[in-house]
């Protein structure tokens, strides 16, 4: 098994991740702990040797269990934060997605289940509610009205 871009010090860590953009009828779909009210766009880390688009579309059938069309990328972000004690710094790659099947995360008004984790929920949650809701990258709030733009470089600090 290949190893995760994510490497960790005494008193840091840093990785490399990649992350779907998926909207469909005024919604996105996100991510969030069952009883969580913090989203996040769905995606993962890269593996060592792994490009950015097969690492994707690796995490996205192994997490919501469905094939992707990776579009175009969007945004590129390096995140700075401290987590667990320690100093984070991430890359983090966002592009824009579809499903090779529409009906694989359909936008039923249900939350759909993480095939890898439990504790996470799949959820649509329509655009215009998202400046009223914590999600990261916060950035994600206006960006996502403007995707067909210039891919764009994000720094985030937190």
């Amino acid at each position: 098994m290949m190893q995760d871009w994510i490497f960790s010090g005494d008193d840091w860590n840093c990785g490399v991740r990649v992350a779907g953009v998926l909207v469909r009828n005024g919604k996105i779909l996100l991510q969030r702990e069952e009883n969580g009210t913090e989203y996040a766009v769905p995606g993962g880390h890269i593996r060592i040797g792994e490009t950015l688009e097969s690492a994707l579309r690796r995490e996205w059938q192994e997490e919501m269990g469905t094939e992707i069309k990776c579009q175009r990328m969007l945004w590129m972000e390096e995140c700075f934060w401290e987590w667990k004690g320690k100093k984070a710094h991430h890359l983090s790659f966002y592009y824009r997605i579809d499903t090779e099947n529409p009906a694989d995360l359909a936008d039923d008004g249900q939350p759909h289940s993480h095939k890898d984790n439990s504790c996470i929920v799949l959820e649509w949650v329509a655009l215009d509610r998202l400046k009223g809701m914590t999600v990261y990258p916060e950035f994600l709030k206006e960006a996502v009205f403007s995707t067909d733009a210039p891919v764009r470089h994000f720094v985030t600090k937190a």
